[in-house]
């Protein structure tokens, strides 16, 4: 039996990416964004999401 290396080609003919690779970049990317939502501009940011979203719902029904 051939020994599958985690570099083996999927059936959609693209490299597969090993498990610890998503791993490591979430984990090198949660604490900006973090910070970021933390800040006076994330909130305000998310705040302004958060408004299209529901206006967005309730224009929808």
């Amino acid at each position: 039996m051939k020994k599958k290396n985690c570099y083996d080609v999927n059936d959609v003919n693209s490299a597969e990416i090993p498990e610890f690779v998503y791993e490591s970049l979430a984990r090198s990317l949660l604490p900006v964004i973090q910070k970021y939502y933390e800040s006076d501009e994330g909130k305000r940011a998310f705040a302004e999401w958060k408004e299209k979203k529901e206006a967005a719902a309730k224009d929808s029904t």
